[in-house]
């Protein structure tokens, strides 16, 4: 029973690599259009003197808060229908196995994984944030 269990874990834990690299793919996505959408207020920000550093900041502090906010709220809801789902299934079908434990939420893991995609976030937004920190000025606000 603990090999087919252990095996299930594996699958999942599959998949949710897989989400995590398709969700690195929507965090390029929606900063790259970001960047798009802001030319001439990056054009601005460069042209009253704030530093190509200073910007490549702002675009990576936004995707960390993106990656930041999509784990948070992705755990919590993950917690609170795993939760649920857990205690239907051990009252219910699983109720001749006392002492099981379906779903087993450890703060430390669901901590750690935010921090993953967080990371993963910060460099999923490196290259558009590279693109908006090289932006020409004149360029930038000539842009419609």
């Amino acid at each position: 029973m603990k090999t087919v269990i252990d095996a299930i874990v594996l699958v999942l834990n599959a998949f949710a690599i897989i989400a995590l690299l398709a969700a690195s793919f929507g965090i390029v996505n929606t900063l790259f259009m970001s960047v798009q959408e802001r030319t001439r207020e990056i054009g601005l920000m460069k042209a009253m003197g704030m530093g190509s550093g200073k910007i490549f900041g702002l675009f990576s502090l936004e995707a960390v808060f993106i990656g930041f906010l999509g784990s948070a709220i992705g755990a919590g809801i993950g917690m609170l229908a795993g939760t649920a789902i857990s205690s239907v299934l051990s009252g219910a079908v699983l109720a001749d196995l006392p002492g099981l434990t379906l779903i087993a939420f450890d703060p430390l893991s669901i901590s750690v994984i935010i921090l993953v995609v967080m990371g993963i976030a910060f460099l999923a937004g490196t290259l558009p944030a590279a693109r908006a920190a090289k932006a020409d000025p004149v360029e930038s606000l000539r842009y419609e």
